[in-house]
């Protein structure tokens, strides 16, 4: 039986089916809310809590039919089918793979396995670790973004893929156990999300190992919750979910409202790496070389510092430091002062309110000019538009 409608005057009214026991899926909620705070358009539909209707998840989707939406922002939930057949706007954001010919929220995994491939070649890394899904097209994604990087710099990746149609999640931290034993030291470990990164460290802790002297290992979502919790805490990617959520739900107000349906699946791109205590190691056997990155680390997000700084808290030449730069983290000492910087002003950029004045005094620039044209030249873009587009 259908259920009498509010009135809802000129309000769009939107179904909205997650899974928000997640702190990624918390994160799209916080994009779509976000974008509904700015614009005022949407009036959501919300599965009730289980306390409340627990006889009638069963039947969740006909109640949301029933409802009579203008458009669905919706995980693959109980009889999603159902939902696939209504003519109305519909964006997806896949647990597993992607929907042919349906509009598709996702990520640009293989950019995630490329940062995180990235990040760990610049500690000095020689021998790295994969830990995945079976199946699942984002993980098979990043894994192809880590492994082609690494591939490029020489190094190979040894690998662990959970199938979670064979075994069960609380078994897999016996089986890690057993991988862990087997990899060489010290390793660097990327896990596809921070669940399977608890179970990882859960997994190391078993052993004589310790994070992050002998396995450093970084994850993707940053749930602050599970990292934080951790201990040590755990190093993640932030996915940028809250942007993913912001521009579905642009997305589906103007295919709405105006029928303009998108080119195409909504791609966003990974924000920053979270570091903290689980990656907090450099696998630098060169003293020289681990005082110039300890050097890097710490004075590049706020000082202006030049190659010779960086070659003066060395005892070497900058040729023979530039060459050993090259051969343990295949960078320049002003490639990887470039990296901190950009690093800094990304995340000033999404997680404060300075002006772009003030982040250039921050980061000790001279003026606005320089600090467009040094974030242009490495990204692509300049730092307003980098902030449009991220936060």
């Amino acid at each position: 039986m259908k259920t009498n409608q509010p009135k809802l005057g000129n309000k769009l009214k939107v179904a909205v089916l997650l899974d928000v026991a997640r702190a990624f899926e918390r994160d799209i909620l916080t994009g779509i809310a976000n974008f509904n705070k700015i614009h005022n358009k949407f009036v959501f539909f919300f599965f009730s809590p289980r306390y409340i209707h627990s006889g009638a998840q069963a039947n969740a989707i006909n109640r949301v039919i029933d409802w009579k939406p203008d458009g669905v922002l919706t995980r693959e939930v109980d009889d999603f089918e159902l939902l696939l057949k209504l003519d109305i706007p519909l964006i997806i954001f896949p647990h597993t793979n992607l929907y042919k010919d349906k509009i598709n929220a996702w990520g640009n995994n293989k950019e995630i396995g490329k940062t995180a491939a990235d990040y760990f070649i610049a500690k000095g890394y020689k021998h790295y670790a994969f830990l995945g899904f079976k199946d699942f097209q984002w993980s098979i994604e990043r894994q192809e973004g880590y492994t082609e990087e690494l591939a490029k710099a020489g190094f190979k990746v040894n690998t662990f893929i959970f199938d979670n149609t064979q075994l069960l999640w609380e078994l897999l931290p016996a089986r890690l156990t057993e991988w862990v034993e087997t990899l060489p030291r010290p390793c660097a470990i990327f896990a596809v999300t921070d669940e399977l990164n608890m179970h990882l460290l859960n997994a190391i802790n078993q052993t004589e190992a310790r994070v992050p002297d002998d396995f450093s290992i970084l994850g993707v979502d940053n749930d602050e919750m599970l990292c934080d919790m951790a201990s040590p805490t755990l190093s993640s990617i932030d996915q940028n979910a809250k942007q993913s959520g912001f521009e579905a739900a642009l997305a589906l107000s103007r295919w709405m409202e105006h029928g303009e349906k998108p080119a195409g699946d909504i791609i966003s791109e990974p924000a920053a790496v979270i570091t903290r205590s689980s990656t907090s190691a450099l696998a630098i056997d060169d003293e020289q070389v681990r005082a110039a990155l300890h050097y890097i680390t710490n004075a590049a997000p706020s000082r202006d510092i030049s190659v010779d700084d960086v070659v003066n808290v060395t005892t070497l030449s900058r040729r023979n430091l530039e060459k050993r730069f090259q051969s343990l983290i295949k960078s320049s000492v002003l490639e990887e002062i470039k990296k901190v910087r950009i690093r800094r002003i990304k995340f000033l950029l999404e997680n404060s309110e300075l002006t772009i004045q003030q982040i250039a005094d921050e980061l000790n620039f001279r003026n606005f000019d320089n600090i467009t044209r040094y974030f242009k030249q490495y990204t692509g873009m300049n730092p307003k538009d980098y902030r449009n587009r991220f936060k």
